[in-house]
């Protein structure tokens, strides 16, 4: 199960299926546990945030990958890094 009520298999389905951004977010509200605008906007920040600079088990790992990248991890979300080394490991 992916979330309330979302099964990974239908998730899967739609992703391999070709599904836009906006299907899968419908899939996850028909299926969901139902949430508020602010719910989701709330958690989308939180998310958008999200780092492991300075987590015990990760941290070193992901200030590394930062460096190599030339972002400063201690303020690199994950998303930062994930989008930099996507350009850099895609570039060609």
């Amino acid at each position: 199960m992916t979330g309330r009520g979302v099964k990974y298999a239908d998730v899967r389905k739609a992703l391999e299926a070709g599904s836009t951004d906006e299907a899968i977010a419908s899939l996850f509200d028909s299926l969901g546990t139902k949430k508020t605008p602010a719910e989701v906007k709330a958690w989308s920040d939180n998310v958008e945030k999200a780092t492991m600079h300075g987590h015990p088990e990760k941290g070193t790992y992901f200030d590394g990958e930062c460096r190599k990248l030339g972002l400063d991890p201690a303020k690199a979300s994950v998303f930062d890094w994930l989008e930099v080394d996507d350009r850099a490991s895609f570039a060609k």
